[in-house]
């Protein structure tokens, strides 16, 4: 279909600047996901490629031919947007025929690939229906739809899914990948939602305040995030951190002592720290265990999920801090009891006092993308926009939506 290079790309309004210099290689027939949190900049670079918004300074090119100037109809580019924006009066071939109608294109002919989407789109028992009579799963493949019929050289979806219940963004969710697949097309998407952007992308662009902080596949984001921000943000429930301090760095790995004095060495090339300093430890809930066979640290039990296949307990330990613990779904622990818990130090992170990661020793088995290239020094040096001790100060225990 086509590719799509962002080279230091700037947005700002009156005096705000809200794209700070994005650099971004777009493959052809890439499923690219840009994930952030709210005000991040993720639907503004979505609607500078669309042309809904002027780029302030740097260049967009699509399959080469620079856009910045180009009208957003010109562009060869179709966008789905968070609201389903249906005609009510006009029925599903209607809507989605629309553009090609404004295009000039004859009935017979729009209707004709308006049936020909629909069959794609598992549509054509609802051709004759109006949007009023459609649920909300329907509008939003009618909304895909009427991008699909443009046959666009690269589709753009801007939080599509947010308005559906969860089990239709699931439902959706298998539908954008599986369309995905048969198409074979360049797909631009983008959310709040992680697991969205796991589950969805061949690449993931994570935004923070205009800013990228790391371009990779799902797993080189879950496995080897290059700063604390990506750490916490990939994942569900969210990464464990705790302040250690450095004791030894040898060449199997970096061992620090973790609150309680417990050590345990994590194995990460020796750069960056020296012994006596401080620095942060990363562990996901998956990747502790409840063990009273040699225990790294006790805690206390302050609040029990239990969501049938797996329990999440909120653990106290030594040093004030909070731990998610992903348990077995048949736990017997309890609020108020006392449990063990195993780090095994293999499968933890480590975070300079600056907030960037200290590369692991090795890189999972599973990652085969070594590097990106596409994004330049000046974004993978951004400044983080907490530090541990901010991340980390009084909140409420029970774990919020991601």
């Amino acid at each position: 279909m086509a590719t799509v290079t962002l080279r230091d790309i700037h947005k700002t309004y009156v005096d705000h600047e809200v794209i700070k210099g994005v650099d971004l290689d777009i493959n052809d027939q890439e499923f690219v996901v840009f994930v952030g949190p709210s005000g991040c900049g993720k639907s503004t670079l979505l609607r500078m490629i669309a042309g809904l918004e002027d780029i302030t300074s740097g260049d967009l090119l699509v399959d080469g031919d620079r856009m910045n100037d180009v009208p957003p109809d010109k562009r060869g580019l179709a966008m789905v947007f968070q609201t389903y924006a249906l005609y009510p009066h006009m029925t599903v071939a209607e809507n989605m025929a629309f553009s090609l109608r404004l295009a000039g294109v004859s009935k017979e002919r729009r209707m004709e690939r308006a049936r020909d989407v629909a069959r794609i789109l598992q549509l054509e028992p609802l051709l004759d229906r109006k949007p009023g009579k459609l649920s909300g799963g329907q509008r939003q493949r009618v909304a895909i739809g009427r991008a699909l019929v443009r046959n666009p050289k690269v589709f753009l979806f801007d939080e599509p899914l947010s308005n559906l219940d969860a089990a239709l963004r699931v439902q959706m969710r298998l539908e954008l990948s599986g369309l995905h697949e048969s198409l074979q097309s360049t797909m631009i998407y983008v959310t709040h939602d992680q697991v969205e952007a796991m589950t969805l992308a061949d690449k993931i662009v994570v935004l923070q305040g205009g800013v990228v902080e790391q371009v990779g596949s799902p797993l080189e984001l879950y496995h080897h995030p290059r700063n604390l921000f990506v750490a916490g943000f990939i994942g569900s429930p969210k990464m464990n951190f705790m302040s250690v301090q450095t004791v030894g760095v040898q060449d199997s790995g970096t061992t620090v002592r973790l609150p309680g004095d417990a050590t345990i060495t994590v194995p990460v090339q020796p750069r960056s720290l020296s012994a006596g300093d401080r620095a942060t430890l990363g562990v996901r809930p998956e990747h502790l265990r409840i063990d009273a066979n040699n225990p790294t640290l006790m805690g206390e039990v302050l609040v029990v999920e239990r969501l049938g296949g797996e329990t999440y307990l909120y653990v106290k330990i030594a040093g004030g801090d909070t731990f998610i613990v992903q348990a077995d779904g048949d736990s017997r622990a309890n609020v108020r009891d006392r449990v063990p818990i195993t780090i095994d130090g293999n499968l933890c992170h480590l975070f300079d006092p600056s907030g960037l990661a200290i590369p692991k020793a090795e890189r999972h088995h599973l990652i085969t993308v070594q590097h990106h290239p596409e994004v330049s020094l000046k974004q993978t040096e951004a400044p983080l926009e907490q530090t541990y001790e901010q991340q980390n100060q009084p909140h409420p225990i029970p774990r919020q939506a991601e």
